[in-house]
């Protein structure tokens, strides 16, 4: 896409006033279901082709959007695929239907924060809308759900990696809905049967996620954050425990995007929400029982001594508990992520180790079970990529967000591989 163009229609689509966000969902919603009929629909969609036609047809939306629409909004309908392309492009004709339909929301509102430029293209909530029902763990299948798409971008102009690159392997977004009157950092996408696909076209990368419904929630305030990560950015975020409210953190230097969500409608069920948020108890509030566990003020760690460098390595990395977490940094004291504590704690006894925990796998042997890990063995967790040091007892101590570098049980969440990283004779494994 030309850069001069595309600054020119941003400036060009900029009205001193903004019209009503209502009007505005009624006019792209209309907009969206006179370009396509159902039979056009299949037809380009046969072709993959439905991103293609919907940039043909969307002079007639932009011409409305400038008459009748804010500039943000206007702009957005111009440069991005939509919601519905997005869906056609993981082959999903159900939800792209969808997306179309009178239920879903085109919202198209950008917010500039860090070095990102991020747009929520639109939602949806509702039953049976996808042609990938999602799979509970109990085998039930999940009919109500919420989708979403978000655009996400550099600010200033440079291409996202495609995702068949390697640099996009070092792109981590936390995109979810938050939920007003309870604590983000507990009650995320990671709790609410969450998963999500990227794609990106044109430099831009485009996140489909998908999580249980959030229409429970009409009543409430709903926000859908985005910041970089794989956590929820506790720093990023203000969460008001008197109002329940949740805003960005004006303070903060990164990507901290928040956007409200629109009602939809419908009455409001708190007591059927409250039920929801109950059943997630168990697993959201594991902070309580898991992640604040604590193996008593003198406790050391014991290992054979085949294993006494492991043990070294365990014993140097609980006296950095209490210290703070900090995304994408490693230092002991000032703040670290989980994979920046193992790599510091590694490279006291120098053995070097990457920044990432999905290449420190491939480091050290590979251990079957927790009732043969030893302590200095690493414990990794998938959902989402965290690692942890194992200190013996069943416990680990690994950098956490929300919490920072503290002890947890180390069946904390689903244990997805261990590796020992220091030898039987005392020494690195790692070269």
């Amino acid at each position: 896409m030309d850069k001069k163009l595309d600054e020119a229609l941003r400036q060009a689509l900029a009205p001193c006033e903004e019209a009503d966000f209502w009007l505005n969902q009624k006019i792209l919603n209309r907009a969206a279901g006179l370009a396509e009929n159902k039979e056009d629909i299949k037809e380009e969609k046969n072709k993959m082709g439905i991103r293609r036609k919907k940039r043909g047809l969307s002079a007639a939306a932009i011409a409305a959007a400038v008459l009748c629409t804010s500039s943000v909004t206007a702009y957005a309908a111009w440069k991005y695929l939509s919601s519905s392309d997005i869906a056609a492009h993981v082959q999903d004709r159900k939800l792209a239907e969808a997306f179309l339909s009178s239920q879903a929301f085109i919202i198209n509102e950008t917010q500039n924060y860090g070095d990102y430029r991020v747009t929520l293209l639109g939602i949806i909530s509702g039953e049976l809308l996808s042609e990938y029902p999602h799979g509970k763990e109990n085998g039930r299948i999940a009919t109500d759900r919420t989708y979403a798409v978000a655009a996400i971008e550099y600010a200033d102009g440079r291409p996202v990696p495609d995702t068949s690159e390697e640099a996009y392997g070092e792109l981590e977004f936390f995109v979810s809905p938050l939920i007003g009157g309870y604590n983000p950092a507990l009650y995320n996408i990671a709790d609410m049967s969450g998963n999500y696909t990227d794609i990106t076209e044109d430099g831009i990368l485009y996140r489909l996620l998908e999580c249980d419904d959030i229409g429970i929630f009409a009543g409430y305030d709903r926000y859908l954050c985005v910041c970089e990560g794989t956590f929820y950015q506790k720093e990023a975020y203000i969460y008001d425990e008197e109002t329940g409210k949740i805003s960005r953190n004006q303070e903060y230097q990164g990507l901290n995007a928040l956007f409200e969500l629109p009602a939809d409608g419908a009455e409001p069920d708190f007591e059927k929400a409250a039920e929801y948020m109950a059943g997630l108890g168990p697993e959201t509030d594991i902070q309580k029982e898991k992640l604040y566990a604590s193996p008593g003020e003198s406790f050391e760690v014991h290992a054979p001594k085949a294993y006494k460098k492991g043990a070294a390595a365990a014993s140097y990395a609980l006296q950095f508990t209490g210290n703070p977490y900090a995304w994408g940094k490693d230092s002991l004291t000032e703040g670290t992520d989980s994979s920046g504590f193992t790599k510091s704690v590694c490279g006291h006894f120098g053995i070097s180790l990457p920044h990432d925990s999905a290449r420190q796998r491939e480091f050290g042997t590979k251990i079957e079970n927790l009732e043969q890990a030893v302590p200095g063995d690493f414990i990794f967790y998938d959902t989402p990529a965290h690692v942890a040091i194992y200190i013996g007892d069943g416990m680990v101590v690994h950098a956490m967000p929300e919490l920072g570098i503290c002890i947890s049980k180390a069946g904390f969440d689903e244990i997805s591989e261990i590796r020992r990283i220091f030898d039987n004779s005392g020494s690195s494994s790692v070269s």
